[in-house]
């Protein structure tokens, strides 16, 4: 872990520290709750003057980025007589969400992709390569040249419920997720041979699963999961008495392997515990229609 502020920045990966981290595919900034164990009174004084904090976890030798994001506060205490700790609060984009204000004009003839980048910049992020590609191909365009004023959120807004995506920042990254699709990339393998915890879970939310601290899933990205591991859920939604086709069965085909979208991640680990963990919450995609109409919860 280490806490930033411009070229600043100081490294606590050897003190004992937990942390929780939650992320999503919504556009609320994803959120971290970090404890660091038992700082020196300097050392907790200097730790409260950064602003930035980025938390890289995982097994073995090849830890990766989880979270990246804004402190928004810094609590200190103790839990025992012999233990204090400093809990740093943090945000993914939370300034750019809360303060990003688009001031400009566009020329006519400007297209959606165009005024996406400047969303972006007014939000102070970058912006995903693969974002402009998500929106549609066709319409966007303004006939004339147009002022754009106000908060950049509700403009990514906008946009997003126009082209069927969701926005979000990921790890200081604006990005754009078809509600009907998913982002490129490997697709990574959950079974007990790599780590999965447990037993997946089919319910209304969508399939539940949980398997050791994993920094390459991301959101809106794949995974794997046998099917024949899942357990299967039916939903009695008695509305109206008699009308027993209101039930919603939560299941999945019991044959070969599926292949999920992820739409919630939540890590958790301590440097002095073993238990580190990453839970999911995913999609089913159907492989055999087009990336971008491949998951019908959302279609």
């Amino acid at each position: 872990m280490i806490l930033a502020n411009g070229s600043q920045a100081i490294d606590l990966s050897n003190l004992r520290f937990r942390f929780e981290i939650s992320a999503s595919d919504v556009e609320t900034p994803n959120t971290a709750r970090i404890r660091v164990y038992n700082l020196s009174r300097d050392l907790t004084t200097y730790a409260t003057e950064f602003s930035q904090v980025v938390l890289s976890a995982g097994y073995g030798n090849n830890p990766g980025q989880i979270f990246k994001g804004t402190v928004k506060q810094f609590r200190k205490g103790r839990e025992s007589n012999v233990d204090s700790f400093l809990d740093i609060f943090a945000a993914d984009g939370d300034l750019g969400y809360n303060f990003g204000i688009v001031n400009t004009t566009v020329p006519a003839g400007s297209t959606e992709a165009q005024r996406l980048q400047k969303y972006a910049a007014a939000l102070g992020y970058p912006l995903d390569p693969n974002a402009p590609s998500y929106l549609s191909s066709t319409g966007g365009i303004l006939p004339r040249g147009k002022v754009l004023f106000g908060l950049a959120r509700n403009y990514m807004r906008d946009l997003a419920e126009t082209n069927n995506v969701r926005w979000s920042i990921q790890n200081g990254v604006v990005t754009l997720i078809p509600l009907a699709g998913y982002l490129p990339g490997d697709i990574v393998v959950i079974n007990s041979a790599t780590g999965m915890v447990g037993v997946p879970e089919a319910t209304d939310q969508g399939i539940l699963v949980q398997t050791l601290l994993n920094p390459k899933i991301g959101v809106g990205r794949r995974v794997q999961i046998n099917n024949k591991d899942i357990t299967s859920t039916l939903i009695k939604q008695q509305f109206f008495p008699g009308y027993s086709d209101l039930n919603l069965p939560a299941t999945v085909d019991s044959v070969g392997d599926g292949i999920y979208r992820v739409i919630v991640i939540e890590h958790e680990g301590d440097t002095r515990d073993v238990s580190w963990y990453t839970r999911l919450t995913c999609l089913l995609i159907d492989p055999s229609a087009a990336p971008d109409a491949a998951v019908a919860p959302y279609g």
